[in-house]
């Protein structure tokens, strides 16, 4: 308790100075002990109800001998707390690490969730009711002819006489001799015009009978020509000589 009666928790006085010389005076005093200047200019003290803080106020007591006077109050300079100079502390060594490893951090991206799809697979089959009446396709026609080389049309053999060459002609009449001879005739009639002998000792070389396997067939034949009563004719011996079209030499 203060000499006004008053906590120093809730109030305190702030003493008058003197207008001259500016010392402190004691309440109500009339003169100024220091200077001797009347105090009846100065305005009377003013009190304020300002809370009481006591780690910046202070109550200084009066010195031994002095007059007795009211507690005079002092403010002391603001000191930090130790709690409050760490937290800042702290603070800035927080925010100068983030500043130095913040270009280098990368934020990963949100993750979406695993979707998981199920796909059920249906067979359906359908039965065609019209592909069976469409046939399919027939296969690729073979090569006409095997042999492409010194070919010439049995019209021009009169004029390779001696020469070998592959004749090229469709029989269009086939004779027997009394004797076994074969006659194979690309012109009727044949009087003059080319055509091809097999004697009777050759036709055992043939495992058909050529009289009827030929006739009406094209066909080239290969062989030196040669004339016989002066008519080109090429002998044959073998069927190796004779090549028929869509059918090479592949003989029933």
């Amino acid at each position: 308790m203060t000499d006004t009666g008053q906590s120093p928790s809730r109030r305190f006085v702030v003493l008058p100075r003197c207008p001259t010389c500016g010392t402190e005076t004691p309440l109500h005093a009339q003169v100024c002990p220091n200077c001797g200047s009347s105090m009846k200019a100065k305005a009377a003290p003013r009190e304020t109800s300002d809370s009481w803080d006591e780690g910046s106020w202070q109550i200084v007591p009066p010195k031994h001998g002095a007059v007795r006077q009211p507690p005079q109050v002092r403010r002391h300079r603001f000191q930090l707390r130790p709690q409050l100079v760490g937290t800042i502390l702290i603070t800035i060594i927080a925010l100068s690490a983030g500043l130095a490893i913040g270009p280098y951090v990368t934020p990963r991206p949100p993750q979406e969730p695993a979707m998981i799809t199920v796909t059920n697979t249906v067979t359906v089959t359908t039965t065609c009711t019209t592909c069976a009446a469409v046939p399919p396709p027939p296969p690729p026609p073979p090569n006409k002819w095997l042999t492409n080389t010194n070919v010439i049309s049995y019209l021009q053999a009169a004029n390779n006489v001696g020469q070998s060459k592959t004749v090229e002609g469709k029989i269009v009449r086939t004779y027997a001799s009394s004797k076994g001879t074969v006659f194979l005739d690309f012109h009727y009639p044949y009087q003059g015009y080319f055509q091809v002998t097999i004697f009777s000792s050759d036709v055992k070389n043939f495992p058909f009978s050529p009289v009827s396997f030929y006739l009406n067939k094209e066909v080239r034949v290969t062989g030196t020509i040669e004339l016989y009563q002066g008519a080109p004719e090429i002998i044959v011996h073998s069927p190796s000589q004779i090549e028929v079209a869509y059918m090479g030499f592949n003989y029933p």
